[in-house]
């Protein structure tokens, strides 16, 4: 016969496992499948890690608040939304990191339309540049620049050496210098050419 303490600590354990979130359920169940549809938008364990923690917790909230059909495929579907938010934000870091490279660009301090166009004109070319570089030289470059990854972490990732690593940032590098070099002669070649440029300059 079962005795009163083992009835009441019997129906504690079935009331605990009624009450736990289908949400929950079908994140530790789907957990390893989860984080590797996250591999095709990140390369580092952390950052899946992240995405995977915050993709629980808003599916969680959202549960208690209205309730959830479908856990698994919910899951799935705020995990993706999450991820392109975070390419977003990562395209925006580019855009960043090419404005970081033109503060170079000498200013007095006074509003200067001319430098200004150059300026916007010089991070066209960037994109240009990098757009420009082979497929395997420009993922290495980007991973690097943009997703701040150390060099033997994008070896890892991309299952090549280090020094290959190396040699495609190097050719990265000079490669986006010589594009941009080789587009601003044109364009200084091209205005010597033109008839009010010369005249402008009291050029017969």
């Amino acid at each position: 016969m079962t005795k009163p303490d083992e009835r009441v600590a019997n129906n504690k354990s079935r009331v605990e496992s009624s009450t736990i979130s289908s949400v929950s359920t079908a994140f530790v169940e789907n957990n390893a499948f989860l984080k590797n549809f996250l591999k095709r938008f990140f390369c580092r364990a952390e950052d899946i890690e992240d995405v995977a923690q915050e993709t629980y917790l808003k599916a969680y909230h959202a549960e208690q608040k209205t309730g959830v059909d479908q856990p698994k495929a919910y899951l799935f579907r705020i995990a993706k939304n999450i991820a392109l938010n975070e390419l977003n934000r990562k395209s925006h870091q580019m855009t960043v990191y090419i404005e970081d490279r033109l503060a170079s660009i000498p200013l007095d301090g006074k509003d200067n339309p001319e430098e200004e166009l150059d300026a916007q004109q010089s991070v066209r070319l960037y994109y240009e540049a990098v757009e420009a570089l082979p497929a395997k030289c420009r993922k290495v470059f980007l991973l690097r620049k943009v997703n701040g990854m150390r060099h033997q972490e994008i070896a890892n990732h991309l299952g090549i050496t280090l020094s290959a690593v190396e040699k495609h940032l190097r050719n990265g590098t000079k490669s986006c210098k010589a594009y941009i070099d080789r587009a601003q002669q044109s364009t200084k070649d091209y205005e010597q050419k033109q008839p009010h440029n010369r005249l402008r300059r009291g050029e017969k």
